[in-house]
């Protein structure tokens, strides 16, 4: 049995085309909003805290096969909108609020390159939790199958 953590980060992109309402400060404001046709592109950016409980299944000194269960906290530390206005894009910040929670389970495999560090694969199910969080892939469909990978090392 082990305990593991660390810290994440993670990118979430997606687009969408539409109509917006233009309200920039540079138009008249007797005239009203324009209207503005285009792709908009949503970019969110999550740094969180994973903590996992590992059971080695298979151990020895070229690799480890594991199960593990765990969750992580999230904070949104950016959600920014570039959207067309005017034929240019411009750049507005979305409302951030509270922190993203998730629970894990998998198993994986650890290749081992010295005795304190190793590469690692881990397929893992996922839920997502936690409300008023800007609209995402995680919001939209909260259970995904994931792969994490990535250099792991040990105390």
């Amino acid at each position: 049995w082990s305990v593991g953590t660390g810290v994440n980060y993670s990118q979430l992109t997606r687009s969408f085309d539409g109509v917006f309402m233009n309200y920039s400060s540079h138009h008249d404001e007797n005239s009203g909003p324009s209207l503005a046709r285009g792709r908009a592109r949503n970019n969110v950016q999550y740094i969180g805290i994973p903590v996992n409980v590992y059971y080695n299944v298979i151990s020895n000194d070229v690799f480890d096969f594991y199960t593990f269960a765990g969750g992580s906290v999230e904070k949104c530390i950016s959600n920014r909108y570039r959207m067309p206005v005017d034929g240019r894009n411009e750049t507005l910040r979305g409302d951030i609020k509270g922190l993203q929670y998730s629970a894990a389970l998998g198993m994986g495999v650890q290749f081992n390159l010295t005795d304190h560090a190793g590469l690692y694969i881990d397929p893992s199910a996922r839920y997502w939790m936690g409300k008023n969080q800007p609209k995402s892939i995680r919001t939209q469909q909260p259970f995904m199958f994931n792969i994490e990978l990535g250099l792991r090392f040990e105390l």
